[in-house]
């Protein structure tokens, strides 16, 4: 049972690092929050708030994995070369892509009704 919380622990000190440091994170979560109120007051149905929940996990998630993988580069190179550097274009362009897909679901889903 300890190492079950010693993980939670883990894992909130890097969300925490990462809220902290990380300025596209922390507009995502403040883009997070309004859609969610936005939401809230729209009157969801519980199948878009699915939508709406996976789309939102997807982006953060997505964000998350770009800063690790920045992280391991600046280690293996901290010096920004010219491949280090394509290397952190190709994952800003994923989150790019994650968070494109993310606001034509958001679209739908606040413009549609089903």
């Amino acid at each position: 049972m300890f190492n079950f919380i010693k993980k939670f622990h883990f894992a909130f000190k890097g969300l925490t690092y990462v809220l902290r440091h990380e300025l596209s994170f922390k507009i995502q979560i403040i883009i997070t929050i309004l859609v969610l109120l936005a939401a809230g007051f729209r009157n969801f149905s519980s199948l878009k708030w699915i939508l709406l929940l996976l789309t939102i996990g997807f982006v953060l998630t997505a964000e998350l994995f770009n800063t690790a993988l920045e992280k391991i580069l600046d280690l293996h190179e901290p010096r920004l070369s010219r491949h280090v550097g394509l290397l952190k274009d190709i994952l800003a362009g994923a989150v790019l892509v994650v968070s494109v897909v993310a606001v034509v679901v958001g679209v739908i889903l606040f413009t549609t009704n089903f």
